[in-house]
């Protein structure tokens, strides 16, 4: 089974403003259930902003990765490469 996250943590947000809204606009609801949903509305946003950051890093390490190999390529023998890239993995393992 393959969940798509962003969806689901989408869907979830929608439903999580919806509530807030509801609780802000009914005028029966206590001031602390309209707090509770705003609190909970910003911490969604929070943890969003954080998986979002995530991602675009590993995005970015990811990229520098290939980029390091591709001039690796063009640039050093095969020997060369292969110490290079011995030399970087134990340096990372540490």
């Amino acid at each position: 089974m393959n969940i798509n996250l962003s969806e689901k943590i989408a869907e979830q947000f929608i439903r999580l403003e919806e509530l807030a809204d509801e609780a802000s606009s009914d005028q029966d609801e206590s001031f602390s259930s309209r707090a509770s949903a705003m609190t909970a509305l910003t911490t969604i946003i929070k943890e969003l902003t954080k998986a979002q950051s995530e991602v675009i890093n590993m995005e970015r390490l990811m990229k520098i990765e290939q980029t390091t190999i591709e001039v690796l390529r063009e640039h050093l023998s095969h020997s060369q490469q292969e110490e290079f890239l011995n030399t970087l993995e134990s340096r990372l393992t540490v």
